[in-house]
């Protein structure tokens, strides 16, 4: 009998054992999509070869974007997710400033035509550093970015078609402040600062600023302003660098 309810026991014990380890299990990271679409205007589209003034300045463009992003979430711990960026523009314009790179010589003063792409997939995880029971956060992190970039310079006289694939780390910052019952103000950026010249102007800035207003279902809906900007200084003799800045307003929906 004895042996009977040792062993009642020892069971009793054993599920009060599972049930508190179970309740302590984390919750499930809740997986949403973001689909953004909206229109970016160039403000600045700058190639200059080693020592030379910008070849295409004032050329200019506004274009359709689109930007997709999955999320893997949870309120209190990592956050995970994969975002494809892509940008075409087509640019045609006068040759602004003589521009000798790759071999090739562009003459002030010439017709030309741009072909520019500038594509990224990263994968991003950020977490939270500050949160309050108003539901603003900060959240800090990381990404990880895989960036496909093609130009396409032409004039009647030269051309070149460059293309550049690489892989950067960035930092990601994530937050959002309640204004009022109904709606907040988003921020989400990716970025890496320049060291060696400008702070801005020589880095990589991804960078959204939105109004949110939250829907039923964890759904929410994003309306602002997104900035892609950055680029580097040319250091090599008879080569070219690029320094862009896109602004635009987008539209997004979280589901």
């Amino acid at each position: 009998m004895k042996s009977y309810i040792e062993l009642a026991l020892l069971a009793g014990v054993l599920a009060l054992t599972s049930t508190a380890v179970r309740a302590e299990e984390p919750s499930p990271r809740v997986p949403s999509w973001e689909v953004e679409a909206g229109v970016l205007q160039t403000e600045n589209m700058e190639i200059r070869g080693y020592q030379e003034k910008n070849a295409t300045d004032g050329w200019d463009k506004t274009i359709p974007t689109g930007r997709l992003e999955y999320w893997l979430r949870r309120e209190d711990a990592w956050n995970y997710g994969v975002v494809l960026q892509p940008i075409y523009a087509s640019y045609s314009g006068t040759i602004q400033n003589d521009l000798n790179a790759k071999g090739q010589f562009f003459q002030a003063g010439d017709k030309g035509t741009l072909d520019y792409q500038f594509h990224s997939l990263r994968v991003s995880a950020n977490y939270p550093v500050l949160t309050s029971k108003e539901g603003n956060y900060l959240r800090l992190g990381g990404s990880l970015v895989a960036r496909y970039f093609n130009a396409k310079l032409k004039t009647g006289t030269a051309s070149i078609d460059d293309t550049n694939f690489i892989v950067v780390p960035l930092i990601n910052v994530e937050s959002d402040v309640v204004l009022t019952s109904r709606h907040s103000l988003f921020f989400r950026a990716d970025f890496l600062p320049g060291i060696d010249g400008s702070v801005f102007l020589d880095g990589l800035y991804d960078v959204l600023l939105a109004f949110r207003t939250p829907l039923e279902r964890s759904r929410n809906v994003d309306f602002g302003v997104r900035l892609f900007f950055g680029g580097y200084d040319p250091n090599k003799v008879d080569d070219y660098a690029n320094r862009i800045f896109f602004a635009g307003v987008v539209g997004r929906y979280t589901f």
